[in-house]
């Protein structure tokens, strides 16, 4: 019997010393963390209410809270990375022919609308044939290219558009979201505006629309959204997107003190010190697909600006980067080129320029603009030399460089906005000091639609937005045949750059685009059509409690949802080999 109880406690012994084995062996292997878990309500104060929830109108609506809910909510054939290179979206492959001229895409079988009815051909084309009816309501421009496009049902999940004469950037056009025919197959472009469907949206997102909330008709005060559990892409650990909004930035920061959200859509420059002082908020800052510049009327009206020399003159003549520091803060990127840096057709090995004032004055002077000469002490009639007259503040400033008797002076228009008025005075007076005159005007209102567009001014600080151009193309602002009634409000015609833009429009080689498109910026480096400054930074802030959030460069406020299905609210205990580097 003894015996017996031995050989028990023996193999309980050893089994014990089995069991702490495996447990340490575990413990060594493996560990435990907290990961992401599905689920949660991300709640985002938005300045302003959206509109119109609709594809067709809020991608060239003036609302950023337009484009982030249709961001969300639709979807289209192709969208853009952060590079602007194309990635399948609806369609998950296309062809394009090797003339450059027939693109044919194929559509993801699983896509389907929110209502679980499958995206088809058909719904490409009844929302491509919306964007060729004249009387699309905006982008006339774009309703005239769609109008030159055949568009053709190859099979029920294939279309094939075929274009005049090549246009390389035309993937970017396929990016727009689409509508679904089986609920508006009666629609025509001129009811878009007015349609019910743009306070109830049906889309191919990965967020559906639960509620519109309103204390005032007419006025969401907040857009509750659902993960669409039938998305064909990955789907977000967040369970909700709840956007409120708000009239202005104060109001919105308030509301983030009190606990009511959880995220800042976009902070000014100016909030960037109020912001900083909330310790549980994220800031995230990316450049965005935009520069700020003046631009120089080559027109006949301003004869000096057609010369080469005085145009880079006028570069070397600023300090940009001190501007940056002084008045910007810091919060933005120093420009070199038209063509924004991350994307694939930047030149990383353009040289920088670098301010000199003195180089400055030696090309004004070899152009024919010249400091007047110093007066002759005035004397009476006895030659005694007469008293001079006290100097002003006035008389003090530097002299102007004239020539054939003409001052070189001109208007300098910027936005009345504080940032934008102090940017031009300083400009202002740093070409002062080279003698040139700079007479600035703030305008309230239509800068671009009073003045640049009817070319109706001399020079003009201004903010150049890509938005709806994920294609890095420059042809709509640098191109000779744009002068006149374009986008290229500098009226700057050069045979060669144009040409070169021509050539990258045409081509379907990537690499040839690039090398093409590095051969416009050394050009643009060169010539100097306009004064590049830099490019502006976008700020985003967001709770502490929110994980993985990250963005990336950025052309639109709702590019930095690129990245949402990585974000999460709620944690769970997962194993993880210690083998792996504690990835589960």
């Amino acid at each position: 019997m003894i015996r017996h109880i031995r050989w028990q406690v023996a193999l309980i012994f050893i089994g014990v010393l089995l069991l702490g084995g495996l447990l340490a062996y575990l413990a060594a292997a493996f560990t435990i963390q907290r990961g992401p878990a599905p689920g949660g309500t991300f709640v985002e104060g938005v300045i302003g209410s959206p509109q119109f929830l609709n594809p067709l109108l809020c991608q060239y609506s003036n609302s950023n809270a337009d484009r982030d809910l249709c961001s969300l909510i639709f979807s289209g054939l192709v969208r853009f990375d952060e590079h602007g290179n194309p990635q399948p979206d609806l369609a998950d492959h296309w062809d394009i022919s090797a003339d450059g001229l027939a693109y044919t895409f194929y559509l993801r079988p699983n896509a389907r609308w929110h209502d679980d009815q499958p995206v088809t051909a058909d719904d490409v084309i009844f929302t491509l044939q919306l964007l060729q009816d004249p009387n699309y309501p905006v982008a006339p421009d774009l309703a005239a290219l769609w109008r030159t496009v055949q568009i053709t049902e190859v099979n029920r999940l294939a279309v094939q558009m075929t274009l005049q004469e090549p246009l390389t950037p035309f993937l970017q056009y396929a990016s727009i979201g689409l509508l679904p025919k089986h609920l508006l197959n009666n629609v025509t472009a001129a009811d878009l505006a007015d349609l019910p469907f743009n306070r109830k949206p049906i889309g191919s997102g990965p967020f559906k629309v639960e509620a519109i909330g309103s204390t005032e008709p007419g006025q969401p005060q907040h857009v509750l959204l659902d993960a669409y559990s039938g998305y064909y892409g990955r789907q977000p650990y967040i369970a909700k997107m709840d956007f409120k909004f708000y009239p202005d930035f104060p109001t919105m920061l308030a509301a983030y003190r009190a606990g009511e959200i959880q995220a800042l859509d976009q902070v000014p420059d100016s909030e960037l010190a109020a912001v900083r002082d909330v310790s549980t908020l994220n800031l995230y800052t990316a450049p965005m697909s935009a520069y700020t510049m003046i631009f120089l009327n080559q027109g006949d009206d301003v004869p000096f600006f057609q010369d080469q020399q005085v145009r880079q003159a006028l570069l070397l003549g600023l300090d940009r980067q001190r501007m940056l520091n002084e008045i910007l803060h810091g919060q933005g990127i120093l420009a070199n080129s038209p063509i924004i840096p991350g994307t694939w057709a930047f030149a990383t090995d353009l040289a920088p320029v670098v301010p000199d004032q003195g180089r400055a004055r030696q090309l004004l002077g070899a152009a024919g603009w010249l400091l007047p000469s110093a007066p002759r002490p005035a004397t009476d009639d006895m030659g005694v030399p007469i008293e001079p007259v006290k100097p002003t503040a006035q008389s003090n400033l530097p002299p102007i460089r004239v020539k054939g008797g003409v001052p070189i002076s001109f208007t300098l228009y910027a936005r009345n906005d504080p940032v934008d008025v102090a940017l031009a005075n300083s400009i202002a007076q740093q070409w002062l000091e080279i003698g040139v005159k700079a007479n600035v005007v703030p305008v309230q209102v239509g800068l671009t639609s009073n003045y640049l567009a009817p070319r109706a001014y001399q020079a003009a600080l201004v903010e150049v937005k890509m938005l709806n151009s994920p294609d890095p193309d420059p042809y709509p602002f640098w191109h000779e045949t744009q002068a006149s009634i374009g986008q290229n409000f500098s009226q700057y015609r050069d045979r060669d750059m144009s040409e070169v833009l021509e050539q990258a429009r045409r081509t379907v080689d990537v690499q040839a685009r690039i090398d093409l498109y590095h051969k416009f910026q050394q050009m643009f480096a060169e010539r100097v059509p306009g004064i590049l400054l830099y490019y502006p930074v976008y700020t985003y802030a967001v709770s502490d409690k929110v994980s993985n959030v990250q963005i990336g460069p950025i052309a639109l406020p709702s590019d930095r949802f690129r990245t949402l299905s990585n974000w999460y609210l709620l944690t769970r205990r997962v194993i993880v080999s210690s083998a792996s580097g504690g990835k589960p």
